[in-house]
């Protein structure tokens, strides 16, 4: 497929959404035997396409080995229903763990999500995409577990295309598809079709956009990653925002973040 250029003028969303209908194409190579998708544990070379590459290099190129297999937040969340603290685990090979206290949990052991919550499925969506399944460092070893992927170009603005002046940010976007997964169902959490879009001036992920629908009944999710800092050589977003057509529905704020060895099964079971 051809990679669609946008020359830095047009919106990136519009640009984005050219061809999209089209079959995304699997761009990556063979894969050796022990990558995720082959049954392994840890991203290996060659797993990611470049900018994602670059993305996990500036990330502190975790979840490579099990000194580095896990990655924890702990912080604080506000919705609908106020604040509370909160942690987000993220564990190679893509293991996930969110946790309020003792209240709330929700997990995804490898195979299946596990809820503790007394909340409605619909009111723990949020929390899987934008925590969990959306998350930066989830979203490089959905690529290495497999799927389509489509770039779809570099150097995209985020305002209009327009505005004289304009000094950045610019955006590489991705388009992904995950490998359809025993259990887990299509356009749910892991199993939608995203827009990823990087940040050329530090290659972090700056968003993760999921369309849905069409006309009327479309809608537009956006989780936003801003205020990248770094800790003991590591780099975490230190506020992650989700907008529903538009509107603001949740936010996390970091207070604390590590990277680590791998955790025991236990953390990933509500």
């Amino acid at each position: 497929m051809k990679e669609i250029q946008s020359g830095g003028s047009k919106p990136w969303f519009l640009a984005a959404l050219i061809g999209v209908a089209a079959a995304l194409a699997a761009a990556a190579q063979p894969a050796p035997s022990n990558t995720i998708r082959h049954g392994g544990v840890y991203i290996t070379p060659g797993d990611l396409p470049p900018a994602l590459a670059a993305t996990h290099q500036a990330m502190g190129a975790r979840m490579r080995n099990a000194d580095m297999a896990q990655v924890t937040l702990a912080g604080d969340i506000t919705d609908a229903a106020g604040t509370r603290a909160a942690q987000i685990v993220i564990q190679a090979p893509g293991l996930l763990s969110y946790r309020e206290g003792r209240s709330r949990a929700l997990t995804f052991d490898g195979s299946r999500f596990g809820r503790q919550s007394g909340q409605a499925p619909a009111t723990d969506e949020p929390v899987l995409e934008s925590l969990l399944a959306q998350f930066p460092d989830m979203v490089c070893l959905q690529f290495a577990h497999g799927g389509a992927w489509r770039r779809i170009g570099s150097h995209y603005r985020t305002d209009d295309g327009k505005a004289a002046g304009y000094t950045g940010p610019y955006w590489t976007l991705y388009a992904f598809t995950p490998e359809g997964r025993p259990g887990l169902q299509r356009a749910q959490a892991l199993q939608q079709d995203v827009f990823i879009a990087i940040d050329e001036k530090t290659w972090f992920i700056s968003e993760v956009r999921v369309v849905a629908g069409t006309g009327t009944g479309k809608t537009v999710t956006q989780t936003k990653f801003t205020n990248w800092f770094q800790q003991s050589g590591q780099w975490f977003p230190g506020t992650i925002v989700r907008l529903e057509n538009g509107s603001q529905t949740l936010t996390f704020q970091t207070q604390q973040a590590s990277a680590g060895a791998a955790l025991g099964v236990t953390a990933f079971q509500p």
